[in-house]
């Protein structure tokens, strides 16, 4: 019977060489890596708020009674802190208990989402139309960066769509 003595395995420069080509990889990888994290939470931001507009219009019409989506701030152009979806039963522009469809929390930190045209609500008809006579337009931003910037205009017909936006304003 012949013994085979030898012992296999890595030597200490060959596993050092290897991991220096996976440091080498790594640091080219994760910025791109960091980039496509920041644009699928900006995609799944903006297709949050898309999401409830188009709830909104289709409870409204389902329902045939007027659907709010309003930001949960209460100030101007600021949306950031959420919105809810309710039917405003009593037209006090509050959410009352029993009024409530779907709410959203605060987008994450360094988001924003303005509007510019100064609502803090959008209003659905049973017809599906938005109440104002105006497109409503909102800005999502990450760090007024405009590069990755989103834009959701609704149209008076009361469609949403999802742009790239020019500014973060």
């Amino acid at each position: 019977m012949i013994k085979n003595n030898k012992i296999q395995g890595f030597t200490l420069l060959e596993l050092m060489i290897t991991v220096a080509i996976a440091a080498i990889l790594t640091a080219i990888g994760i910025p791109s890596f960091t980039g496509l994290i920041r644009d699928s939470r900006m995609t799944t931001s903006t297709n949050d708020f898309l999401t409830a507009l188009n709830y909104a219009r289709s409870e409204a019409a389902t329902r045939n009674e007027d659907v709010i989506v309003q930001s949960k701030s209460g100030i101007n152009l600021d949306w950031k802190d959420g919105w809810d979806v309710y039917i405003d039963a009593n037209t006090n522009n509050i959410v009352d208990p029993g009024e409530l469809l779907k709410t959203h929390d605060a987008l994450p930190a360094g988001y924003t989402l303005t509007s510019n045209n100064f609502n803090t609500q959008v209003e659905y008809d049973p017809s599906g139309m938005i109440t104002t006579n105006f497109n409503a337009s909102f800005f999502l931003c990450l760090n007024s960066d405009a590069s990755t910037a989103r834009a959701v205009i609704v149209n008076r017909l009361g469609r949403a769509r999802v742009d790239t936006a020019a500014a973060c304003s």
